[in-house]
């Protein structure tokens, strides 16, 4: 029975894109992780890691969730699949040689039925074999296969991207521009890919050479120099990151967007609560400052030893940081819950029904910190790069609470509202789960949760209305541009792959939480080309 609800999970939610206008909404029977006992965990699902810093974009906007977009590059994709084998055999040989006692769940034997389906092993024994951009192509599909809905092929006409650009340009732009405009406009290259938040030297006479070759003709097409020196302000502005190819500028995504709680309580929006941000800004993943490392785990054991990454000192021993949640809560003895959620057969390992659940609520609840459900946070830590050292080069982006995170998530040059099918936020008492902040319903729920600036369009798809975005300078949060109408994007809840086993010690923790191709597990010799066990 345990298996098959787990397959239902995935066929109602992790097998289906998040929504677009044609699409109708498909929600999964349940949400969140169920346990027995806090035990650490491993990744289980098939997400890519991302070595660079500079190819991640963490945000969180209004509407209390995380988006995290990985640029795919193409050692990324060159090495997916055998990053993929290696966490398998790793995992394996560990079993199989007692050192990784699995417990509780039975999340792996389905990691390992995937990649049986998907003949893994078959695939990189041929990789040999496959020139470089067609390994590239095959590990893409892959990539999209295990991970439908989340990647994004992006193939952006070049002379239509630089016509939208030479349409912000205003007539005073001609005139000597200052730095927030010169800003704003270099961010406008890429319309919300671009987040520089400073211009390096020689970037301003830069701009303002562009802006003197804009056309006077509104939509005109652009002339050859227009183009040539958009390319070229882009390639300095984005370090290169966004190639162009036969007119194009062409890359992939890998993009990720989770339930978030934040920090307990409301702030006055248009004469209405909503959600508090209190510490917006460009934060950047820090050291914590009693275990002095940003790959902190927590020995304490309500947070079931789970990925806990600061962002933000507070004082001199706290801090603001991505964990998961500390409370207890067991589902036969949680009112608001549905039934099926309390009552459905969800048998553990040991053939019983599971005593508790991981359930995120998603609003206010945190004392300053991002909650993030046990499984998102585990998929956060396998998104990020391996190695620790490089964890401080990467940049979180928290808007002001009013301020929506507005992202092209599809290349379409028509963005959107981020937003994610999650409906569920309650409160504590005592520790323990008390009542519902709003009904499990999706329009009641978005009816608190954006405090009425949602409305429906005749196919019952999500709009705002004047509404803004959220920019950053240095690093402060502050107001970015107006929308009269723009759409909310409804990602799909992704089911929370983990595997339960037996603590041996945080070093071991952190070291399987970093396995690929480039950190192998530490002391563990795996065969060149070995197999698997069938």
């Amino acid at each position: 029975m345990r298996k098959m609800w787990w397959i239902a999970i995935l066929l109602l939610s992790g097998m289906v894109p998040s929504l677009r206008a044609d699409e109708g909404p498909i929600d999964p029977a349940s949400y969140g992780v169920y346990y027995d006992r806090p035990e650490p965990s491993f990744y289980t699902g098939f997400a890519p890691r991302t070595p660079d810093p500079r190819h991640l974009h963490l945000h969180i906007g209004r509407g209390n969730q995380l988006r995290v977009t990985a640029l795919l590059a193409d050692d990324v994709l060159t090495e997916y699949a055998r990053d993929l084998w290696q966490r398998w055999r790793t995992y394996r040989a560990l079993v199989d040689s007692g050192r990784l006692v699995l417990t509780q769940n039975n999340a792996f034997d389905e990691f390992e039925q995937r990649l049986r389906e998907i003949d893994l092993e078959r695939l990189v024994r041929e990789e040999k074999t496959l020139a470089p951009a067609t390994l590239r192509e095959r590990n893409l599909r892959l990539l999209e296969r295990l991970n439908p809905g989340r990647v994004f092929r992006i193939h952006m006409p070049l002379d239509a991207v630089v016509q939208h650009w030479s349409a912000h340009v205003r007539p005073e732009d001609h005139r000597p521009l200052d730095g927030a405009r010169r800003l704003e406009l270099v961010n406008l290259l890429l319309p919300t890919r671009l987040w520089v938040t400073e211009l390096e030297p020689g970037v301003a006479r830069d701009v303002d050479a562009l802006v003197a070759r804009v056309p006077a003709t509104p939509g005109a097409k652009p002339t050859p120099d227009l183009r040539a020196a958009y390319l070229a302000l882009l390639a300095r502005a984005s370090h290169g990151l966004y190639p162009v190819h036969d007119g194009e500028i062409a890359f992939d995504e890998f993009t990720a967007i989770y339930p978030v709680g934040t920090f307990n309580e409301y702030t006055a929006w248009n004469g209405k609560r909503i959600p508090y941000y209190p510490t917006p800004g460009r934060r950047t993943l820090t050291t914590h400052q009693r275990s002095r490392t940003v790959d902190h785990i927590p020995t304490d054991e309500s947070y079931s030893y789970s990925p806990w990454l600061p962002y933000m000192h507070v004082g001199t021993n706290m801090h603001n940081s991505f964990h998961t949640l500390w409370w207890q809560m067991e589902p036969a003895h949680t009112g608001f819950l549905p039934a099926v959620w309390r009552d459905g057969n969800r048998d553990d390992r040991d053939g019983r029904p599971y005593r508790y659940l991981w359930l995120l609520s998603r609003g206010p609840m945190s004392h300053g910190c991002t909650h993030v459900n046990a499984g998102h946070i585990a998929e956060l830590r396998q998104l990020l790069p391996a190695e620790t050292e490089r964890l401080y080069d990467v940049d979180v982006f928290y808007n002001q609470s009013q301020l929506y995170d507005v992202f092209d998530i599809d290349g379409d040059l028509t963005p959107e509202v981020m937003g994610v099918r999650y409906f569920i936020a309650y409160s504590l008492r005592d520790k323990t789960p008390d009542q519902l902040r709003a009904p499990l319903e999706r329009r009641a729920y978005y009816a608190w949760l954006y405090a009425g600036d949602l409305d429906y369009d005749a196919a019952d798809h999500g709009v705002f209305h004047d509404v803004r975005d959220g920019r950053f300078v240095g690093r402060n949060a502050v107001v970015g541009r107006p929308y009269e109408r723009i759409a909310l994007r409804e990602a799909a809840y992704e089911p929370e792959r983990v595997q339960f086993y037996r603590l041996i010690d945080i070093p071991f923790a952190r070291e399987l939480r970093k396995v690929s191709v480039e950190h192998p597990f530490p002391g563990l010799a795996l065969a060149a080309g070995g197999a698997v066990p069938q």
